[in-house]
């Protein structure tokens, strides 16, 4: 450092202490190294809050379908004891039943085909039971029984159909199974 000379009004000469200069320098760079250190934390944080956000924005978007997807999961599950209405009186319908009894049934099974139809518009299909294996995540056994005519392990009646909602399991199908 350089010393400067300053002149007062009567002409006396000042020169300024090197060391007050110096120490002033340090205290410069004492403050510029916190005020760095503080905006590496804060731009620390910054980026923690923005990947939050991110994270969040894929949360949402994630729900949102998820909502659109299984959004009608409950009217569904509402409509389906009525689809087990009709599948009962069609299933009780005798092969040797009246002419009259046939239309009935006829008309009965058209409104099922129907109601089903508008159904799978919405992502509602049947889980396969008849003749399958059994498993236990889509099917639910009500018995076991003994049969010759069957595989040991495969469904041989279906009591109750189930039924998928895209990919999640809506109601599963009580059968009996084989064994």
């Amino acid at each position: 450092m350089t010393k400067k000379h300053k002149h007062k009004a009567d002409g006396e000469k000042v020169v300024p202490e090197i060391a007050e200069s110096e120490s002033s320098c340090d205290e410069i760079g004492e403050q510029l190294r916190a005020a760095e250190e503080e905006a590496k934390v804060h731009y620390d944080k910054l980026l923690r809050v923005m990947a939050e956000f991110e994270n969040f924005k894929r949360r949402v978007v994630k729900e949102q379908a998820e909502q659109i997807r299984y959004g009608n999961e409950k009217l569904l599950e509402a409509l389906l004891p009525s689809l087990d209405d009709l599948d009962r009186v069609l299933d009780h319908v005798a092969p040797d039943a009246s002419e009259d009894v046939q239309k009935i049934a006829e008309g009965i099974e058209l409104v099922r085909k129907s109601l089903l139809a508008t159904l799978s518009n919405f992502n509602l299909k049947e889980v396969p039971a008849l003749g399958h294996a059994f498993d236990p995540a889509i099917h639910e056994a009500i018995a076991t029984v003994e049969s010759e005519g069957h595989e040991s392990g495969n469904v041989m009646a279906v009591h109750r159909k189930g039924y998928w909602l895209a990919e999640r399991l809506l109601r599963p199908a009580m059968v009996t199974v084989a064994k």
